[in-house]
């Protein structure tokens, strides 16, 4: 039996839950592969790159969840609406560890053909999670944050 789209996108989210990279990659077409993390990769970014991103992230934000509130399918795209939760027990964007928690309400866009992931767009509320990690709305270091990963 082919999995659909939703359970393609399910299984690469479970693998990126567990940190499991392995697991993950193969949901995706590698050669194909395109994603663009808002806020998080310059644009979009191949397969590599993308696991860079994550491991960056995940160095700054160990215990990274995302949980699903909403996932809708239409042919081979899947839109998903949920919260992605951590704490900041190490360095984020090359800014030191605040030790605090957060919670942010995201959205993903997948597109899957052959039974496999081509592209992904990611956004996350950004601004929402660098005020609970830093305590500053848009202060110095929420605003040097963002402003790293720009060209």
């Amino acid at each position: 039996m082919v999995a659909t789209p939703t359970e393609v996108y399910r299984a690469f989210l479970d693998a990126v839950n567990r940190q499991d990279l392995d697991a993950a990659q193969g949901c995706v077409d590698v050669l194909r592969y395109r994603e663009n993390c808002v806020g998080f990769t310059p644009g979009f970014v191949d397969w590599d790159a993308a696991r860079d991103a994550i491991r960056a992230v995940w160095a700054g934000l160990p215990d990274l969840h995302v949980e699903l509130r909403t996932v809708a399918e239409d042919g081979g795209a899947v839109v998903a609406h949920g919260t992605v939760t951590g704490t900041n027990t190490g360095k984020l964007y090359g800014v030191p560890a605040t030790k605090r928690r957060y919670e942010a309400s995201f959205f993903d866009w997948v597109a899957v053909e052959d039974g496999l992931i081509v592209e992904r767009v990611q956004q996350a509320d950004v601004l929402g999670q660098m005020r609970q990690i830093y305590g500053k709305a848009f202060g110095v270091v929420g605003l040097a944050a963002l402003l790293f990963r720009l060209p």
